[in-house]
């Protein structure tokens, strides 16, 4: 019986077929998806922003000025019930520039620090507690000096008792608004 060996040397290959998946029908390449753009704001932007900016800062100087006469008839309250004999002056002229800090303090403080469920029940807790204070602090400071205002006769005085809730919604107004105002101007600025 004869037995047939391999040659040592390289062999011809021979191409291995593939299989085919069955016939699909051809696709027409497809046209290419139009690009969506946002529509334009006709220019807006700017001078809304710098309209926003205008009424914003001095709102914002307007109420940080009577959150510190708030702050004042707060300690001088304070010390009346302590019944201590030394009383804190109102700050008149460059002192008000001086303590704007303590205005940006709070306005970074109210707008800056966001609560983290995930940071653990301590951290939420004690931020949570922070952002009540620092929302309540501002609110009533900037509720007494506005009150001391309405307790003047003069005209905004008597708008400001023009209802037992005026003073209340001035505050929140003089707390919020400027904030509001001067974040989307500056949004709408450098968009």
């Amino acid at each position: 019986m004869a037995v047939r060996s391999k040659p040592l040397g390289p062999s011809p290959q021979h191409p291995i077929r593939q299989q085919r998946s069955p016939a699909a029908a051809q696709r027409k390449p497809s046209a290419p998806h139009p690009i969506v753009e946002p529509p334009a704001r006709a220019g807006i932007g700017a001078p809304a922003g710098i309209l926003m900016l205008l009424f914003g800062l001095p709102l914002w100087a307007l109420g940080a000025k009577y959150t510190l006469d708030g702050i004042v008839i707060g300690i001088n309250t304070l010390a009346t019930f302590l019944e201590l004999p030394a009383r804190v002056p109102a700050p008149t002229g460059w002192w008000n520039l001086l303590l704007i800090p303590v205005g940006l303090l709070f306005s970074y403080v109210e707008s800056g620090v966001r609560l983290n469920f995930r940071s653990g029940p301590t951290h939420f807790f004690t931020l949570l507690v922070l952002l009540i204070l620092t929302h309540g602090i501002d609110i009533y400071t900037t509720y007494l000096g506005i009150s001391s205002l309405a307790a003047q006769p003069s005209s905004i005085g008597r708008l400001l008792n023009l209802f037992w809730w005026s003073p209340y919604i001035a505050a929140i107004v003089l707390t919020y608004l400027p904030e509001l105002l001067i974040r989307g101007g500056w949004s709408l600025l450098t968009e």
